[in-house]
């Protein structure tokens, strides 16, 4: 508990080791980012003189994030081709990343911070469900077959769509042919020539 100088009351929910700092001179690795339930914590390792490292802990208050209508400005967004998590604060605006499982991890963080600094604690995913590699790859599937099963659109989530009859596969009536289509849809054999409504 000491070595992130906790407050009385206060708990640590999140930690993640592998974290990169953005800022406008370029990035730098961070030994871990921690959330508790007050603060998001930064914390780094950094050599003074031959054998001696100091750590160096930056802590900030989760009442101090933005947030206009309600909500706690913690985002995760795409930037070129990576994924990053950006915090804006009263004064600043922290952003980070995280190399092992970009999108996944940075959007975890996101409603992780969200969540402790409107005190809910219990919707917390304190850890992410699918190992990197896993994620990754179900991530990617999703992108590709998404775009093939909707033509690369995305299908309207309208009432009209989710009322369209489901498609189904009968015999015809005729010759016994495999016959597809919506239920209640007309269709011709292409085998026999026979008109039926499935």
């Amino acid at each position: 508990m000491d070595e992130y100088n906790l407050e009385p009351g206060e708990i640590t929910i999140m930690q993640e080791s592998s974290v990169v700092l953005l800022d406008r001179s370029g990035e730098e690795r961070l030994d871990e980012v921690v959330l508790t339930n007050k603060n998001l914590v930064l914390v780094n390792t950094a050599s003074q003189g031959l054998f001696k490292r100091t750590r160096y802990l930056k802590r900030c208050p989760l009442d101090k994030i933005a947030s206009p209508n309600g909500v706690p400005q913690a985002i995760a967004s795409k930037h070129r081709n990576d994924y990053r998590l950006q915090v804006v604060f009263d004064d600043e605006t922290i952003a980070l990343r995280f190399p092992a499982n970009p999108k996944r991890t940075a959007e975890r963080w996101a409603e992780g911070i969200r969540n402790a600094a409107l005190g809910n604690l219990s919707g917390i995913r304190t850890e992410d469900v699918l190992p990197p590699e896993v994620a990754d790859l179900v991530d990617g599937a999703k992108g590709i077959f998404g775009a093939v099963f909707a033509g690369g659109k995305k299908q309207p989530n309208t009432p009209e769509a989710t009322k369209r009859p489901a498609r189904i596969t009968k015999k015809c009536v005729g010759c016994h042919a495999p016959l597809t289509g919506r239920a209640g849809e007309t269709v011709t054999c292409a085998y026999c020539d026979t008109k039926q409504t499935l």
